[in-house]
């Protein structure tokens, strides 16, 4: 498995957490971590990287110290702050992989544009109550965009708002890794489709076909105007 590459992890909260944990200890080389967000005690019984003593604390400066615990040998680098248009790219142009486990549609479609912009593979996911899903995009397969087509225009509730359970942003999160570590053994996995229904118990993985209709795909997107993102751009 190749390991010398550079993971962008946009996000350090549920999803974030075990994808952090699980690709520290796999012995990649680089690891960025960009979030914003303080750990808070409600979301500690999903984001399992923190504990009781980092409440308060910023939640990249804990996770960085984490990961250098977990793999003392892995470069980490923990940028604070939100995944914005304006610095998107650069951030893009420093990294081989980006992994987004925001919780908030206007970052994972900003993730994705930007990824598809850079021509760098995009692993995403998202999570709401019992459910949740997990998809690999890379230079020439589906989009986040071939799937759920843009942002909607209606106020949709967060996974913060409507809440999720921590075992269901466990198993996509381990998911989203399992992606990378295909990535990295030279797989492509591009267009897979992971769904995951705790209540039912089930996992199922289906393919995600570029639309002959979509924006991006087609090259009508070619910047990251930030009206495009019209929901606050947090990780």
């Amino acid at each position: 498995m190749s390991t010398a590459q550079r993971i962008l992890v946009v996000g350090a909260g549920g999803l974030g957490a075990p994808v952090l944990r699980l690709l520290a200890t796999s012995g990649v080389e680089h690891i960025t971590i960009i979030d914003d967000d303080v750990v808070d005690e409600s979301n500690l019984h999903r984001q399992t990287l923190y504990t009781a003593d980092d409440i308060g604390a910023s939640k990249i400066e804990r996770a960085e110290r984490a990961l250098r615990e977990l793999s003392p040998r892995l470069s980490v680098r923990a940028a604070e702050g939100r995944f914005v248009p304006g610095t998107a790219m650069e951030l893009l142009s420093e990294h081989t992989l980006v992994v987004e486990g925001a919780d908030n549609l206007a970052t994972k479609f900003l993730v994705s544009d930007a990824a598809h912009l850079a021509g760098v593979p995009a692993v995403q996911a998202g999570a709401v109550r019992w459910a949740g899903w997990a998809l690999c995009a890379l230079p020439g397969s589906a989009c986040l965009r071939c799937l759920f087509e843009d942002i909607p225009r209606d106020r949709i509730e967060t996974c913060a708002e409507a809440g999720v359970v921590g075992p269901v942003v466990g198993v996509l999160g381990g998911l989203q890794a399992a992606l990378v570590f295909r990535l990295l053994r030279d797989e492509r996995p591009g267009g897979e489709l992971w769904h995951y229904d705790a209540l039912r118990g089930a996992l199922r993985k289906t393919f995600v076909r570029r639309r002959s209709d979509c924006p991006l795909c087609a090259g009508e997107i070619q910047d990251l105007r930030m009206e495009r993102y019209t929901a606050a751009c947090a990780a």
